[in-house]
């Protein structure tokens, strides 16, 4: 099977360091995924290239694929990716009302740029390739391909959450969106939820969704499994103080994150179990984000305060709580921490899927995941321990049950989120993508016809 990929970030960028070009490998999963099925099948990847050297890389060959880049300039590129999908779509589509902006330029040069992705992909492809759009930065690009190539097969993977109806129809755009997504011939979400909600979408502002109902699915992408199970031994050593438990979380900053709610479910657990101080270690680890951007400077110095002053309130002169650390770290580094921590502490506020807790359970040795409800993994991973990552006392309890809990308990607890995690990996993602689109292929028909926006 042959595919056109579009994605807005690219599977490696080209930098300019040191007078040098580099290449900077994307580290995402869905990119690591992604390079897989390229490297097997061939095609072309269609990509933005924002590296400080892309546009001199637009079109090249590697590991037998194609790339294709779609070049922005700084108009184009903080209309479209700052101001409409980060500024608007990500907020709304993770339920924060108050940090939704509305500006028809934003959406004008948006749509601009996906006609940009629309044209590159029409360009490579013909009449057996099937297009992959990928994510929420591209939701104009299937509508768009759809009157370019009526006929091409056109699969869409929306990889963050998909709001209720009348949240979604808070956005002036939302009829175009959703009439572009509608005309491709496939559409994954997931988890059942987001399915859910983008068929009772399409029924308060399209119409019935019986037509569209047998190719709206649920399938949740998976990790390489086998790449975190791995273990060199020889690249890490156990933590240095054997005798504390250590708690771990990494993400990236955002207010999607409940970040803030963590640190104050610290604070919980030690005013109601003074016993436990000296007795674990939080490891806090947040990756830079959008730095220059005043919210997330706000969001961090607000963090950072709460984390001074509970350290400050618990601390001694030997130990601290929270261990807060605010910087990338290699690949090494994070298994180091996956595999002896304890306890994983993954509690987004939302999130569409959390790959670090599948990460998680595919490398620890004896830990124990506490997730979100409110996070797609865990639909799959329902041996961690689950929590309202609203409610503090909530959290602080199940980190007080997991830093006492049966070895047998967490022992069988962790067994079954890897078996999830080895059933459902990224290799199973691929192939039910692809069994689902030879299912809808065969003889062309019912091709979904072109809609008006």
């Amino acid at each position: 099977m042959k595919y056109i990929v579009a994605t807005a970030r690219a599977p490696f960028s080209h930098d300019r360091i040191d007078g040098k070009d580099v290449v900077k490998q994307n580290a995402g999963g869905v990119a690591s995924s992604l390079r897989r099925l390229m490297n097997d099948s061939g095609g072309t990847w269609v990509c933005w290239g924002d590296g400080s050297s892309d546009s001199y890389y637009q079109e090249e060959k590697v590991d037998g694929y194609h790339v294709s880049r779609v070049l922005l300039g700084s108009h184009e590129k903080r209309g479209f990716y700052d101001d409409f999908s980060n500024g608007t779509l990500w907020p709304l589509f993770h339920y924060f009302r108050e940090k939704i902006k509305t500006e028809d330029r934003a959406f004008d040069t948006y749509v601009t740029v996906n006609r940009k992705f629309a044209e590159k992909i029409a360009k490579h492809a013909d009449r057996e390739t099937v297009i992959w759009i990928h994510d929420y930065q591209l939701s104009m690009v299937p509508g768009m391909i759809r009157k370019m190539l009526p006929d091409s097969f056109i699969v869409m993977t929306w990889h963050i959450p998909w709001v209720a109806g009348e949240f979604f129809s808070i956005l002036p755009q939302a009829r175009e969106i959703l009439e572009s997504l509608t005309s491709s011939n496939m559409i994954t979400f997931h988890t059942d939820i987001f399915v859910r909600n983008f068929l009772e979408t399409q029924e308060q502002l399209l119409g019935s969704a019986w037509t569209i109902r047998n190719k709206v699915l649920a399938i949740p992408l998976g990790i390489d499994d086998k790449y975190y199970g791995a273990w060199n031994l020889s690249e890490t050593r156990r933590r240095s103080n054997p005798k504390r438990k250590t708690i771990f979380s990494i993400d990236r900053l955002d207010y999607t994150k409940g970040l803030k709610n963590r640190v104050l479910a610290i604070e919980h657990l030690l005013s109601r179990h003074p016993d436990l101080k000296g007795k674990f270690n939080y490891v806090m680890l947040v990756t830079p984000s959008r730095t220059t951007v005043s919210d997330y400077i706000a969001m961090k110095r607000e963090l950072e305060m709460n984390i001074g002053r509970v350290n400050g309130r618990f601390s001694d002169l030997d130990w601290a709580p929270i261990l807060y650390m605010y910087r990338k770290v290699s690949d090494n580094v994070l298994k180091n921490h996956y595999r002896f921590s304890d306890i994983a502490f993954i509690t987004p506020l939302i999130d569409g899927l959390n790959l670090v807790a599948k990460e998680f359970a595919a490398a620890s040795e004896e830990g124990i995941l506490i997730l979100s409800k409110f996070a797609g993994a865990s639909s799959d991973l329902r041996s961690a321990i689950i929590v309202n990552p609203y409610d503090i006392k909530e959290m602080a309890d199940s980190l007080y049950r997991a830093l006492n809990m049966d070895p047998e308990e967490r022992k069988s607890r962790l067994a079954d989120m890897k078996a999830v995690v080895r059933r459902k990996n990224s290799a199973w993602w691929l192939s039910r993508i692809e069994k689902e689109i030879s299912k809808r292929r065969p003889g062309e028909t019912n091709k979904p016809k072109p809609t008006g926006n």
